[in-house]
């Protein structure tokens, strides 16, 4: 079955791309992601591909209008950008939105609320 919401190698231009860590707060920005493709606000592309280095995808993220999105502090995805001398983006952290690592659960009403702020800011 083939996987229709990869953006992968589209010619979308707002991308959101998400820490999908193993704490609450990586859950929270995963689910984030996903809403706002789904609403349509931005294309969601994998984080993955920055890490691993696919240049042919690097290429194109330097031309898109980025969003990535980090559970905590130790902002995994900011570090594969700046690896990957990818400057044109956005950071949202989910910690920095009152949010606490280990004592947030993805519930719908708080990913709704870092999906507003998203929506509203970046």
């Amino acid at each position: 079955m083939e996987n229709k919401s990869c953006t992968c190698g589209s010619d979308a231009n707002k991308i959101v791309m998400a820490c999908s860590g193993a704490a609450d707060v990586g859950l929270i920005s995963d689910k984030v992601a996903r809403a706002l493709k789904l609403s349509g606000e931005r294309n969601m592309s994998c984080l993955a591909l920055v890490g691993a280095g696919i240049e042919k995808s690097i290429e194109g993220f330097r031309t898109k209008d980025l969003l990535v999105i980090d559970g905590c502090p130790m902002a995994c995805g900011k570090k594969m950008m700046e690896e990957r001398k990818i400057e044109n983006y956005k950071h949202l952290v989910i910690t920095e939105q009152g949010f606490k690592k280990g004592e947030s659960p993805a519930t719908d009403e708080n990913v709704k609320k870092i999906f507003d702020i998203a929506v509203a800011n970046y």
